[in-house]
């Protein structure tokens, strides 16, 4: 989830370092604790996470700092199956 950077600051909160070309307006971090999924047709690409170039263009690799947070977020997390009825005595 994407949110303004005025909101209170959680831990895994990342900072975006390149509004532009992430395509926002203003101040926004990734809040990687919060997780959500949408219909791909419901999405709209404005950007992208900066990430380091070869060159080393970028001095945050905000795409790297987001990852890191969501494996360590993930790993802790357990998969849901489907819903069991309970069985008939």
């Amino acid at each position: 989830m994407i949110t303004s950077a005025e909101n209170r600051r959680w831990d895994d909160d990342v900072a975006i370092s390149d509004l532009d070309t992430a395509g926002l307006p203003a101040p926004s971090v990734v809040r990687c604790a919060k997780i959500a999924t949408i219909e791909a047709h419901d999405a709209e690409k404005i950007g992208s996470l900066p990430r380091v170039t070869p060159l080393g263009v970028h001095s945050h690799d905000d795409r790297a700092k987001v990852a890191g947070h969501l494996r360590r977020t993930l790993a802790g997390a357990t998969v849901a199956g489907p819903a069991r009825k309970p069985a008939r005595k």
